[in-house]
Order: C-alpha cells, then structure tokens, then sequence
C-alpha cells in the first residue's frame, strides 16, 4: 500500500487537495442549499473523474471500475442531496 502511494503521490496529493476544498466550501456555504446542493454534485463528479483518471493513468480502467465509481458518486450524491432537503 505505501507503495502504491509513493508512487503515486501526486494522484492522491490532488484527491486530498479536492476534497479539502470540498470540505471547506461546504463549511463556507453551510446555510445556503442552493449553494449546498451544487457543490455536492460538483465534489461527487470531481471524485467520479479522479477514480476514473487515476485507473486510466495505470492502463487498468475496466467497465466494473466505471461503473463503481459513477455509483457511488451518485449515492454520496442522492444521501447529500436528502439531507439538505430535509
């Protein structure tokens, strides 16, 4: 796994680096749902494009790969998207 990580470091430097940002606007926009709401979608497609880029970069993106990613960003997504609905 350290490894993997050394090698690398600039991927997850930048996934880090993304949802930070993340972190911090939904803090800076934390009574604006509108705001709220597009920043989910945005830091959802960020992660969905990372995961993507990252297995592209290693030549070993597969269907299942895609398909995982672009689940699970759409649940964070939806499970976002409830509670600040509420």
């Amino acid at each position: 796994m350290m490894e993997d990580i050394k090698e690398h470091f600039v991927e997850y430097v930048a996934l880090l680096i993304g949802m930070a940002v993340f972190v911090v606007l939904l803090v800076i926009y934390r009574f604006d749902k509108d705001a709220l709401l597009i920043i989910s979608g945005v830091g959802s497609a960020f992660y969905v494009a990372w995961g993507i880029l990252h297995y592209v970069l290693r030549k070993r993106l597969t269907r299942t790969i895609v398909y995982e990613y672009v689940l699970f960003g759409i649940l964070v997504f939806l499970l976002l998207f409830t509670v600040l609905s509420i």
